[in-house]
């Protein structure tokens, strides 16, 4: 798992002013929002003697343990100290990282990490939210896989023709093959559009949008745990599929899904569109939470590549150098250490003053391999 991108921890919608604990990255953070509607994220534990934040309160803005009563405002500074008294000094090292949050796509994201500002990854852009044509639907689901599964899944063209057969010939034709990929690269991804054969759509008024014959649609990745797809029924219809993906931890992953489209508007058609993208959804569950091993090595050992995998064998090699930039995770030491070690994800605080900080950093891995 990789620290310093952005995450999302939850819909806009489900958080308010009392505390949201949540998981991400095999930590726990909490969530709350201020009295004028700012939603803000801290580290889980207490300072002091490993309170659950949590699990405490909202009061005046700051998150309050509910062990002793020390307070936290949402820049992670410690504001009060019950047990020295009101006029006392909170010294500096008591406080805890904060994480920037953003709210976009009616999630709000966090950015669980130390970089500045302008050397953060960005948020995978959904660039038809909120403009003219475009309907929006949510969904989100919860997997029992590792994220790096979902995204080569979802960066895979060739799994299409045999997981979801109503997007092709359910491999009943002999003469089926990929087209030549040609891997188009961004900032922080990397994605592919393919033309290809496709029937009819089955249900009847989905049928206008595509008729039988010459489908193009691409997806890729950006980031560590974002894919997006595009599906163009048509010169004309179009439907974009957005998933924002938190690992909560190593082998549990929730995903919230964003559909756009910019055809059969009318909130009538909704439920269509709904119900075929659940559909997919439990076709690709059933073969992803099988997958041996569950998490597969970047170096594509004991797997026969073909060039079908290039958006994959791209991604793989971001991750490695995501990793030689000391972002991956020891996750085996985390593992290790859980239950006895209280780990924290660096904060951009914590990379500008080092010192001066009780719970322990999150480890990470810094070589290759």
């Amino acid at each position: 798992m990789f620290m310093n991108f952005w995450y999302p921890a939850e819909e806009s919608r489900n958080l308010t002013d009392k505390p949201l604990k949540v998981q991400m990255l095999g930590l726990w953070f909490v969530l709350w929002r201020d009295s004028e509607g700012r939603a803000h994220c801290v580290h889980n534990t207490c300072t002091h003697r490993g309170g659950s934040l949590g699990d405490g309160k909202v009061v005046g803005d700051c998150i309050q343990c509910p062990y002793h009563g020390w307070k936290f405002n949402g820049a992670g500074d410690c504001e009060r100290i019950p047990s020295l008294g009101p006029l006392a000094k909170v010294p500096a090292r008591a406080r805890i990282d904060a994480y920037p949050v953003e709210e976009r796509y009616g999630l709000v994201f966090v950015f669980l990490g130390d970089l500045p500002e302008g050397e953060r990854p960005t948020i995978m852009p959904n660039n038809e939210w909120d403009q003219p044509g475009w309907r929006s639907l949510s969904m989100r689901y919860r997997w029992n896989i590792n994220y790096v599964r979902l995204v080569e899944n979802q960066s895979d063209p060739s799994h299409i023709e045999y997981v979801h057969a109503g997007f092709g010939m359910a491999g009943k034709s002999t003469n089926y093959e990929v087209p030549k990929i040609n891997v188009e690269e961004t900032p922080w991804g990397a994605g592919a559009m393919v033309v290809f054969y496709s029937p009819e759509l089955p249900d009847k008024d989905m049928k206008k949008l595509q008729p039988e014959g010459r489908n193009e649609s691409g997806s890729g990745y950006h980031g560590a745990a974002s894919t997006w797809t595009r599906v163009n029924f048509s010169p004309t219809n179009h439907m974009h599929i957005y998933l924002y993906a938190v690992p909560r931890d190593e082998l549990d992953l929730e995903i919230f899904l964003v559909m756009q489209r910019n055809c059969m508007l009318e909130d009538k058609y909704d439920e269509n569109f709904l119900r075929r993208m659940a559909v997919a959804v439990e076709e690709d569950r059933i073969v992803v939470e099988k997958l041996d091993p569950q998490i597969p090595s970047t170096a594509a050992i004991g797997e026969f590549i073909v060039p079908a995998d290039d958006v994959i064998m791209n991604y793989r090699q971001r991750l490695l150098d995501w990793q030689q930039r000391g972002w991956r995770l020891d996750v085996d030491t985390l593992k290790r250490n859980r239950g006895r070690v209280a780990y924290s994800i660096a904060s951009p605080a914590r990379r500008q003053d080092p010192q001066n900080w009780a719970v322990t950093a999150a480890p990470v891995v810094r070589a290759a391999g």
